[in-house]
């Protein structure tokens, strides 16, 4: 709430574009940025208030979290827990479901999905609500060396054991 999706944060792009960017396409140049201009401090500080203790960023390119961490701040965006605004929650569900990689969670499951994948090196992750036929549900697999296909499949076995 203390800047305007029409402000300016990189490469000519401003605060809309590049939130939309970081989760639909999984950009990191505009994570970054906005990061850097959010502030490290002001990002750690709202984390600790959500009680993600896994969670902390740390430098340019230096960001831990866990499966835990993930999960428990999706299935709180997902219950209304956030104190995100109408639009703001609106526009944030909009990205996760618009998200371009959909060969892990999305692919392994029948339902709709929204969620935002992070990768680099051998590190491939998907964190995810899934709106299944069953019922809606976090998911978050954090993996490291792992394939899309592998997140698909693990994400089958999971609904297949929900059904039961």
């Amino acid at each position: 709430g203390q800047m305007s999706w029409g402000e300016q944060v990189t490469g000519g792009k401003n605060v809309q574009k590049c939130f939309d960017d970081m989760i639909v396409l999984s950009d990191n140049p505009c994570a970054e940025a906005l990061t850097l201009k959010v502030g490290y401090g002001s990002i750690n500080g709202d984390i600790a208030a959500l009680g993600l203790s896994n969670t902390r960023f740390i430098g340019p390119g230096q960001h831990r979290s866990t499966a835990s961490d993930l999960s428990t701040f999706m299935a709180s965006l997902e219950t209304g827990q956030l104190s995100i605004n109408g639009d703001s929650r609106n526009r944030l569900f909009s990205a996760l479901k618009r998200n371009i990689y959909r060969k892990g969670v999305p692919a392994g499951t029948s339902g709709t999905v929204a969620n935002k994948v992070g990768f680099i090196d051998a590190l491939l992750h998907d964190a995810a609500i899934v709106y299944a036929p069953s019922g809606t549900y976090v998911l978050t697999v954090m993996t490291d060396g792992a394939s899309w296909a592998s997140i698909a499949d693990l994400t089958r076995q999971i609904e297949a054991l929900r059904v039961q």
